[in-house]
């Protein structure tokens, strides 16, 4: 007995064989568990795990909205429907049937395929431009580089393996297209890209009504945005649209997606970074098919900040209206009595002369953002890229123009500040200026007579070139140039909007030491005062330098952002910060500046500008004499290349308390009286709304405190 305990207890202390009993038993239990697993319960795991595939989506949120300064919503996002596909675990065969089906419906419903595969709307030839992009995109899909286009056609649908669908090409090709979609999104079970956007309500029912056979095609609802004006603010919200892989390299630490939109133009773009929310994520639980049997949010999306501008939509709709109507009326011979065929585009800016904010901004032509989001259509785009006016082109911060005779009021000012002339001083004008190449003022040419003795306001009054050439060679170009340089003109506003042009100043050159051009000659320096030569500024710029006449001498930063509003907490983003953020994202540091400016030479300027629109013989008298506002103005036509000449009116209202300055430019409107037609209603429609609203304010302090009057 004692021997039997012993040896146990021998055995007890064997360290490694107890190990080795230990890892058998331990080894026992795992074959026996796998066993249950596999072969006794096998089948039902299988089937759990078939029905309990997790994966990751994201939940896009909304943009941040547009606002007009008074609360109008100009921009939002609409709830919208997109298709996205999952490559699940199936045949190809039939996930391509489930393709093809996918097709059928949204072809019924004439929904469109998105996708990055480089086809025309016609499907008869790629996109390419380029020769040599077609084929390097060929050689990337490892095609043929001289492959024809059906030939192109062939490989992918060998590839694909689609011979099957060969009998309807255009099927055959969405066919395609999806799984092309597919492929650059390197889509899989945890993976989908989206193949249709904003799909219709009978699309959504159908799919979803045959979701059984559609493996790996799933129904998303997305905010989309909707622009409520979409022509009358393209050029100052812009649009947004799908991101493109450079711009998704960049921002893909941002929370940006593949599938995500992004600003690409106007305000749209500059604020992207406060307009865009903060997607949400949730986990989807599916079966193999991809059919979703429960999903749970993990993180909500946020709304992105909203953004007011400083428009009025009222304002807004006026002048565009008006810079379309008198186009029009150029071109079919109401205004003149004669067609003027070329005025075929145009620009207006009316800009709070006290502060600088941006009241309205229209161009002509213009064209319709909507058509942008989730992808603009081929035919779409070549008939807006290709038109010949260039509707996508903003002309009131991007076209530069010759300023014509709306620049005299600055060359007298010079000349008033230099001490060349005085208040007073009357110059006779002789017709043909006797210096230089000798030019003659329009009045001469016209009719063959002059101005007679006239003093510096007579001189702005009836556009006089042969005073202002005087005026040019007493000063020199240097001084010139230097007030240009005062007034802002050739540098750029700091508008919170993309490709804004510096203009150009005559006689400037700001590489060279003494910052003036040469060989100048005194014939360079007539044409530069009266706004020819070089001169090339902005319809912004020069609104901006008639506010500095209006207010007294102070040169506004420009602005078209009033505020910016977190929209979950209702708190209004720094103003500071979105200072900084602009002044990166356009690279203009603009500083404010006070110009001292004698007030008697400023009135005498003024004064000139206000007998244009009021007294007989001023140049746009015709236009506003009937008017109850006293408008300051001046006339402008400069010369073109080629066509007909451009038409200019600058002005500020009202003439003894001034609160806007408007300027406008019609290209190829033949001379600054007719561009004025344009500006009567914008001043009409202003001053309505001031009254309109005085008399709400009224209206409101009655109600509220009881108040008569």
């Amino acid at each position: 007995m004692k021997k039997t305990f012993k040896k146990i207890f021998e055995l007890l202390n064997n360290r490694y064989l107890m190990l080795s009993v230990i890892i058998i038993a331990i080894a026992a239990i795992f074959v026996v568990r796998l066993f249950m697993l596999q072969i006794i319960n096998g089948k039902e795991y299988r089937e759990k795990s078939e029905k309990r595939m997790l994966r990751t989506e994201i939940i896009e949120a909304p943009r941040g909205e547009f606002y007009d300064r008074n609360g109008v919503v100009l921009a939002t996002s609409k709830r919208s429907y997109n298709v996205n596909i999952y490559k699940v675990n199936v045949e190809v065969e039939e996930q391509n049937e489930a393709i093809s089906k996918v097709v059928s419906i949204l072809d019924k419903n004439n929904d469109r395929i998105y996708s990055t595969f480089p086809i025309n709307d016609e499907m008869n030839d790629f996109t390419f431009s380029d020769e040599s992009n077609l084929k390097k995109w060929k050689k990337e899909n490892k095609i043929n580089e001289n492959a024809t286009f059906d030939e192109t056609i062939q490989a992918f649908t060998k590839k694909y393996a689609l011979e099957s669908y060969t009998d309807n090409k255009n099927h055959l090709i969405k066919m395609i297209e999806i799984k092309y979609e597919g492929n650059v999104n390197a889509y899989s079970l945890l993976n989908s890209a989206v193949i249709a956007k904003d799909i219709k309500e009978e699309s959504v029912a159908q799919i979803e009504e045959k979701k059984s056979e559609l493996y790996g095609f799933n129904i998303v609802s997305s905010p989309k945005r909707y622009y409520t004006n979409a022509n009358l603010f393209s050029h100052v919200i812009g649009y947004v649209s799908n991101i493109d892989k450079n711009e998704y390299d960049n921002k893909k630490e941002d929370g940006y997606t593949l599938n995500s939109t992004i600003g690409k133009t106007g305000v749209e773009q500059s604020a992207e970074q406060y307009l865009k929310g903060v997607n949400g994520v949730k986990k989807v639980e599916t079966d193999r098919y991809g059919n979703i049997s429960s999903e749970t949010i993990t993180k909500e999306a946020v709304t992105g900040n909203s953004v007011t501008l400083t428009i009025d939509y009222r304002l807004q709709k006026t002048a565009q209206e008006a810079l379309e109507t008198t186009i029009t009326d150029l071109r079919e011979g109401r205004i003149t009595g004669k067609k003027i065929q070329d005025a075929n585009s145009g620009s207006v800016v009316v800009l709070d002369c006290q502060t600088g904010e941006v009241l309205a901004m229209a161009n002509y032509p213009n064209y319709d953002t909507n058509l942008f989001v989730g992808g603009i259509s081929t035919s779409d785009w070549k008939r807006i890229s290709e038109d010949a006016l260039k509707p996508m082109y903003n002309r009131a911060i991007s076209g530069t123009y010759s300023p014509g005779s709306t620049y005299k009021m600055l060359v007298g000012l010079a000349g008033l500040q230099t001490g060349k002339i005085t208040v007073d001083e009357k110059y006779y004008d002789p017709g043909i200026y006797p210096y230089g190449h000798k030019p003659v003022c329009w009045k001469y040419s016209s009719y063959r007579t002059t101005h007679g003795w006239i003093n510096v306001s007579g001189a702005i009054k009836g556009s006089c070139n042969c005073f202002f050439y005087e005026v040019g060679r007493r000063m020199g170009i240097e001084e010139v140039v230097k007030f240009s340089k005062l007034f802002g003109l050739g540098e750029k506003t700091g508008i919170e909007l993309p490709q804004e042009s510096p203009g150009q100043i005559a006689g400037a050159d700001n590489s060279a030491e003494d910052g003036l051009k040469s060989p100048w000659y005194l014939g360079d320096t007539l044409s530069a005062v009266i706004g020819q030569h070089e001169n090339q500024y902005t319809p912004i710029q020069l609104a901006n330098y008639i506010s500095v006449l209006a207010n007294g001498g102070t040169l506004n930063k420009v602005s078209v952002i009033k505020e910016i509003k977190n929209e979950t907490t209702f708190n209004e983003v720094s103003l500071t910060d979105v200072e900084k953020s602009m002044e990166e994202f356009t690279k203009v540091k603009f500083e404010q500046r006070k110009i001292d400016i004698n007030k008697e030479y400023l009135n005498a300027i003024k004064e000139g500008m206000l007998s244009v629109t009021t007294e007989t013989g001023g140049t746009a008298n015709i236009v506003f004499k009937n008017s109850n506002i006293k408008v300051a103005g001046k006339t402008g036509t400069s010369q073109v290349s080629s066509g007909t000449n451009n038409g200019l009116f600058v002005g500020f209202a009202p003439y003894d308390n001034p609160k806007i300055a408007v300027v406008a430019i019609i290209e190829h409107g033949e001379e600054g009286t007719y561009t004025a037609n344009v500006v009567k209603p914008i001043m009409e429609e202003y001053f309505k709304i001031s009254e309109q609203d005085k008399l709400n304010e009224k209206v409101q302090n009655v109600v509220e405190n009881k108040v008569e009057f």
